[in-house]
């Protein structure tokens, strides 16, 4: 047992541990300072989070949340018109397309156009 090496590999963990204690310790004064932060810091789940927090990070994360987002709320608009209209699974009556070729995302107007190819239908619409 080479006692340097595991003296060495020690420090080199209590240094590591000390900075982010003293990242913690910053991030918990900001927290205090600006209640905001502290709700938005609770907010976030950090399980599946891999990497440092830093702007890259961040914005990685920010983007897939918004994708997932976008995605369920288009999913929810189309099982909340295809209920309303009493078609489940029903095509669109404006272009006969299924609602799935319809957009995964709800455009800036709250539209799903159709995805087919060629098709000018602007909007997915159950008869």
């Amino acid at each position: 047992m080479d006692h340097a090496q595991t003296a060495a590999d020690h420090a080199q963990a209590a240094r590591g541990a000390d900075e982010l204690a003293q990242c913690l310790s910053l991030l918990l004064t900001y927290t205090r300072l600006e209640p905001a932060l502290a709700t938005a810091l609770a907010r976030i789940d950090t399980t599946d989070m891999t990497g440092p927090l830093d702007e890259a990070g961040l914005r990685a994360e920010l983007a897939e949340a918004q994708a997932e987002r976008d995605a369920n709320a288009a999913l929810a608009e189309r099982y909340a018109r295809s209920a309303a209209a009493r078609v489940p699974g029903g095509p669109c009556s404006c272009c006969g397309h299924p609602a799935g070729r319809h957009a995964r995302r709800l455009t800036e107007d709250a539209r799903l156009p159709c995805g087919h190819d060629r098709c000018r239908c602007g909007d997915l619409v159950f008869a």
